[in-house]
């Protein structure tokens, strides 16, 4: 049986848009607006039913997501398993074929052009699958799948696959969204981030809403074949904010902008490439082109924020947790605040997710019989109360994540599990905490 929507939602033709889905009452912000509780096809590791067999044929080499769920479909059509329903529904989506076929750019590091991509890949689904079909049939196929398919997240924002939901398929993008989606126990879930009147579009974000105005356009009209034409794109912004605000302007000439945000870009793409062993170090050259221009170039600004994001990840990788916890702070007390000034905006609620984590883990390191001495040499100074700062953290998370991911947020969950075992957070004001943590924010790292 196809998917369905709740009575409130329908799908209505949209002028330049094609089809989108409008609700026909109000949703205040962080409510469920409607939830699918099984989309019609997934492609991480829970969902391999089907195509897991003949994956087994070609591992380790795991093919591309979009690969993965055509076998799905393929496979399921074979077994019976798919209606002819569900079949026509997806069917019914828009493929852009004609246009993806056309196209020449280059992907996969410039080795094909995405014609030459679809190709392959339709060729990869047919033989994969062993199910015998038309290549134009497969090729039409995955271009729904690249156009239609939706990133499959953990609480963390850190990607587990994709699926395809043709319910959900019909959200049309906006860089400004009064929607977001995750996904929990294999339903998706379709959230608000803001109020919602009686009879308003829905809508989410097809791309990371930290990326500037040229980079969201970019990845839209390369993945998706449009051009956006949302407040934000019209008049510059990210998150609300200008992507080049008037002090920034006035102190870096348009060249020296361009060239700076070049070269950190050019920097960040490197340390993605390079060994283990070098990424902190590709990453930190990447971030000291900027510390020159502090207090003029905005500490939420892409690319400095995202090279930073990596260089935290990386230094989490090496076992660095003072340079982790002067990162993760940033962005709680700098960035987060400026980009989605709601707490419980999931962006940010998994932000603070990660800042607990690297706390706890510090906590860990401090306290086990062998104590990480240089660690404690780091954080010396700054006397900082981690206890009581992890309790104070836990029930910001519990409070976000059911705000921002739903009651059923299991992340939520575990951390309150966690506080019933009795752990012993401390007691001190958390105001005096939290100015020690702004002190080690800056010293830290810059």
């Amino acid at each position: 049986m196809p998917e369905q929507y709740p009575a409130r939602i329908a799908a209505k033709r949209v002028p330049g848009k094609g089809v989108g889905l409008f609700t026909s009452e109000r949703a205040d912000a962080g409510e469920l607006v409607f939830s699918i509780e099984r989309p019609l096809a997934q492609s991480w590791k829970a969902e391999h039913k089907y195509e897991c067999r003949a994956l087994g044929r070609v591992y380790p080499n795991v093919p591309p997501s979009a690969v993965r769920v055509a076998m799905q479909l393929l496979l399921r059509r074979q077994a019976g398993s798919l209606s002819e329903a569900e079949w026509q529904d997806f069917l019914s989506l828009e493929a852009h074929i004609d246009d993806l076929l056309k196209d020449k750019e280059l992907v996969d590091s410039g080795k094909r052009t995405k014609s030459e991509d679809i190709q392959l890949m339709s060729q990869a689904a047919s033989v994969f699958s062993g199910v015998s079909q038309p290549l134009d049939v497969v090729q039409a196929l995955i271009a729904r799948i690249m156009i239609n398919s939706m990133t499959v997240f953990t609480a963390a924002f850190d990607t587990l696959g994709s699926c395809v939901s043709t319910s959900a398929a019909r959200l049309n993008h906006s860089c400004n969204p009064n929607c977001t989606y995750m996904f929990s126990e294999g339903s998706l879930a379709i959230r608000s981030l803001q109020a919602i009147l009686e009879g308003s579009e829905l809508t989410i974000s097809y791309v990371n809403p930290r990326a500037p105005t040229t980079e969201r356009q970019q990845e839209l009209q390369s993945k998706w074949l449009f051009t956006c034409t949302c407040d934000y794109c019209t008049h510059a912004l990210t998150c609300g904010q200008p992507d080049s605000p008037p002090s920034l302007q006035s102190a870096l000439s348009t060249e020296r902008l361009s060239q700076l945000d070049y070269e950190g870009r050019k920097l960040q793409k490197l340390a993605s490439d390079a060994p283990a062993h070098a990424e902190v170090a590709v990453l930190t050259s990447a971030m000291n082109l900027f510390t020159p221009h502090k207090g003029i170039y905005p500490i939420w600004r892409s690319p400095w924020s995202s090279i930073r994001h990596d260089l935290k990840v990386a230094q989490i990788g090496h076992g660095n947790w003072a340079s982790a916890l002067g990162h993760a702070l940033r962005f709680y007390i700098h960035i987060d605040p400026t980009l989605f000034p709601m707490s419980w905006n999931p962006h940010r609620a998994a932000e603070t997710y990660g800042l607990l984590k690297i706390i706890m883990e510090i906590l860990y390191q401090l306290t086990k019989p062998e104590r990480n001495e240089q660690l404690l040499k780091e954080l010396w100074d700054y006397k900082i109360d981690f206890p009581s700062v992890i309790r104070h953290l836990s029930g910001e998370v519990q409070n976000t994540f059911k705000r921002g991911f739903g009651p059923r947020s299991p992340v939520a969950d575990d951390i309150i599990h966690y506080d019933q075992e009795g752990t012993d957070f401390g007691s001190c004001e958390w105001e005096a905490e939290f100015a020690k943590l702004k002190r080690a924010a800056i010293g830290l790292v810059d």
